[in-house]
């Protein structure tokens, strides 16, 4: 098993929050690990927030490497959803 990086979306996964979580994850492009996402306490997300991890997962795939889901909130996954994303972003249904 690869090396593997664990990151947190918290609550909010929004235009206010992608400054921080871009820092996480330009670290984590730049160590060459898979990305573990916790997105199970996600209340709110926006655009900004998911065009963050979009981008990610491309970058990432262009590497061989990915996003591992560790949770995702009902309310994420729906927003995914709505928007068309949970493809992209290799998304299955919440437990």
């Amino acid at each position: 098993m690869s090396a593997r990086i664990r990151i947190h979306c918290g609550e909010r996964l929004s235009i206010e929050h992608v400054e921080a979580l871009y820092g996480e994850m330009e670290s984590a492009l730049a160590s060459e690990a898979d990305v573990e996402l916790d997105a199970g306490q996600v209340h709110y997300c926006d655009t900004a927030g998911l065009q963050l991890l979009v981008s990610l997962r491309r970058e990432m795939q262009k590497t061989s490497h990915d996003i591992h889901w560790l949770a995702t909130s009902e309310v994420f996954y729906q927003t995914c959803g709505y928007l068309g994303l949970n493809e992209s972003l290799g998304l299955s249904r919440p437990e």
